[in-house]
């Protein structure tokens, strides 16, 4: 066993559906040289203390006994004695849920989207550097193995992106999904922009600007198509482009496409998770350079494959013909949200090591606030609405 282990305590404010995949994850075996371990030290809920314990039984949780209770998260929050709450309310009450966890100290890592919009997320991430604690937006895909490598290794190999095709389409409804889901219900930020988009507009967002400081990124067309269930005004198949330009000429250098949909494509009808691992013709994430394709197959949301091929000068063999190649990146275990809960674990355990008031850290703010920008846009254009009491500050 490392000699410095942290034991990371979390608080989870609500029993969702995500915090049941979470959960698990951050619970499963951890290696003996392994730096951070995790339990769950608490929980909020609005439905009854019987259900929070089966909940926790459910899952099997070694501590649950032990486990706090809490029917107010607002007295969770003020409570303490965790280092971490963990929200994955609907995401138009994580501006408010955030905002008051930080007013109480509290580090955070908030499900994505972190907000309904980037002016209520750089409202919190200004709060957030004001105090002393660490806010994270739960954007988990970004921290797996493929595509940590496709960042630090392929990415800075293949040359200069000039197209990127980002798509996350997922079927989820359909004419026997109950009027009543909150996936149609507008005021729970109902969408597949939001619901889905933010994965495929982070894919081009990590193609686009893993290395552009002196670049800009913006949405020049949005279009989108209503679901055909009953909730006419619920977005379904967006398409939006983006352009890339340098700030010093204004000359455009990539574009990105990016479509999301939560009625195309493939059947509805297995398990979600079965869903998310059926075999699809086409990738989801198609990166195109000057020396270099990479595509991510299905599913955009937990990768473990890269698919390369070399085309550039350097690369081809001696007749011209490209070099493909396929680089395995398994998820170590479980469902691999667990490197998220990792890495804000471990920042949060060095502030503690450290001691004293450094003011607060925002872990991936620029890129959380571009894509949360890129969504403001994209709806604009396309004519997505909500309620504007969902995105008052």
């Amino acid at each position: 066993m490392v000699k410095d282990r942290f034991n990371c305590r979390w608080a989870f404010l609500s029993l969702s559906n995500i915090a049941s995949v979470f959960l698990p994850d951050i619970l499963l075996p951890r290696d003996e040289s392994d730096p951070i371990t995790h339990e769950i030290a608490a929980v909020s809920t609005t439905a009854s203390k019987e259900r929070a314990t089966n909940w926790l039984s459910e899952h099997k949780v070694p501590n649950a006994e032990a486990v706090k209770i809490f029917s107010s998260w607002e007295e969770m929050l003020k409570a303490g004695g965790f280092d971490i709450v963990y929200i994955s309310t609907p995401h138009p009450l994580h501006y408010q849920h955030v905002l008051t966890a930080l007013h109480c100290g509290r580090n955070v890592l908030v499900e994505k989207p972190a907000t309904m919009n980037r002016a209520q997320y750089e409202k919190l991430v200004e709060h957030a550097k004001g105090k002393d604690v660490v806010l994270m937006e739960a954007l988990w895909t970004r921290y797996l193995p493929a595509a940590k490598y496709l960042q630090e290794e392929l990415l800075p190999r293949i040359g200069q992106v000039r197209r990127v095709y980002a798509d996350f389409s997922f079927p989820i409804v359909s004419p026997e999904l109950s009027l009543s889901s909150r996936f149609l219900d507008k005021q729970a930020g109902a969408g597949a922009l939001l619901d889905q988009g933010v994965y495929a507009l982070t894919w081009a967002d990590i193609a686009l600007n893993h290395a552009s400081s002196e670049a800009t990124t913006r949405v020049v067309h949005a279009n989108s198509l209503p679901v055909k269930a009953g909730q006419d005004d619920v977005d379904d198949i967006n398409t939006i482009i983006l352009s890339k330009s340098d700030t010093s000429s204004g000359s455009q250098s990539a574009v990105g496409i990016v479509t999301t949909s939560i009625s195309l494509t493939g059947s509805n009808k297995p398990p979600f998770y079965q869903r998310l691992r059926a075999k699809k013709p086409a990738p989801s994430v198609r990166i195109e350079a000057t020396n270099a394709q990479v595509s991510v197959p299905f599913p955009p949301i937990r990768p473990e494959e890269l698919h390369v091929q070399w085309y550039g000068r350097d690369f081809v063999d001696e007749e011209g013909i490209e070099k493909e190649e396929v680089i395995k990146k398994p998820v170590a275990r479980g469902w691999g949200m667990w490197y998220q809960a990792d890495v804000i674990a471990s920042k949060v355990y060095e502030r503690q090591r450290h001691g004293g008031s450094k003011g607060g850290e925002v872990i991936g703010a620029e890129e959380s606030l571009r894509v949360l920008g890129w969504m403001d846009e994209a709806r604009k254009l396309a004519g997505i609405t909500y309620d504007p009491e969902l995105e008052k500050m």
